[in-house]
Parts: structure tokens; sequence; C-alpha cells
């Protein structure tokens, strides 16, 4: 038998020990590889999300724009709002309507019900006021009605979408 010399003898097992903490090393590459995997994947199915339920929302305004415009019966819940406008206001509801930026003689909302069978959380009506139309054709002949409607779009799973968008309808005097 041949005798080693003593540095080697030492070194008996340190393949070993440098196998086993490059495995570690790779265990612990893996397993925050597939985090941020995961992560990623629940970023993007949020986005998507978000999205349908925007759109939903938006599809929900256009829907009732286009019954307003479709005939008289279905503006039922503008001549609603506008019975309102005269409603007196605590001074939090003056300061809230404010804050959206509408003008404090704004009336109540008014509920409307869903057209597209959009999962809707609220969709509302309110009117903002009257005002000569600014076009100048028939100043004299008609007055132009601002509302204000939002929609409201919600997923099962809690991911919402807020709308709103302003109308005006140019009545008779």
């Amino acid at each position: 038998m041949r005798n080693l010399p003593r540095d080697s003898r030492s070194q008996q097992g340190a393949t070993l020990i440098v196998a086993l903490v490059f495995l570690l090393v790779l265990t612990i590459a893996g397993v925050t590889a597939m985090r941020f995997s995961t992560f990623e994947e629940r970023m993007a199915s949020n986005t998507q999300f978000r999205n349908q339920v925007f759109q939903q929302a938006q599809n929900e305004l256009r829907a009732q724009l286009l019954a307003f415009n479709t005939n008289l019966a279905n503006r039922a819940p503008l001549l609603a709002a506008m019975a309102f406008k005269g409603s007196s206001k605590t001074a939090e509801e003056v300061t809230a309507l404010k804050n959206v930026g509408l003008p404090a003689t704004s009336g109540a909302t008014v509920a409307i019900t869903p057209i597209t069978g959009t999962q809707s959380a609220s969709n509302t009506v309110r009117y903002v006021q009257e005002k000569p139309c600014e076009d100048g054709s028939s100043v004299e002949r008609f007055i132009c009605i601002d509302f204000h409607m939002e929609a409201r779009a919600e997923l099962d799973s809690g991911t919402y979408s807020w709308q709103a968008q302003g109308m005006t309808f140019q009545n008779n005097k």
C-alpha cells in the first residue's frame, strides 16, 4: 500500500460537500425562478381581468347612450334625474360634487337598469345643469341639458371598473 501525502487525506469528502453546496444553490435558483414566473402569471391575469371589466363598463355606457337616443320611452331615467334637480343638499354632498368636478346645482343620482347583462354594482345617471347650447345655431329655440352617467362593472373575483361619461341633450325651450 502506498502512502499518500498528508494534503490529500485532509481533502477526502470535499467533493461531496462542494456538490451539495452547488445543488443547494441550484435549488434556490429554481425556486426563485418558479416564484417569479407565478408572480408574472398573476400580473398578466390581473391585467386581463382589469381590461375585461373596463370594456364591460364602457360597453354599458355605450348601450345606455344608444338606448337614450333610440326612443323617448328609454329616457325615463333622465326625466327622473331632472325631477331631483331642485333637491336640497347637505354641505358634504356639495363638497362631494365639487370633488368630482360637478356643479353644486347637480341633482341626485338615479339608478339605471343594466342593458348588456354586465354584472354591475351600480349604473346611475345624474342631472347636471341646463344651459344655452354652445353651437350658436338656435340659442332662442333650444336649451342643452347636461347629464352625468356612471357605470361600474364587477367580476366574481372582485375586480371592478368604474367609468363615467357626460352627455348633453338638446331640447326645445
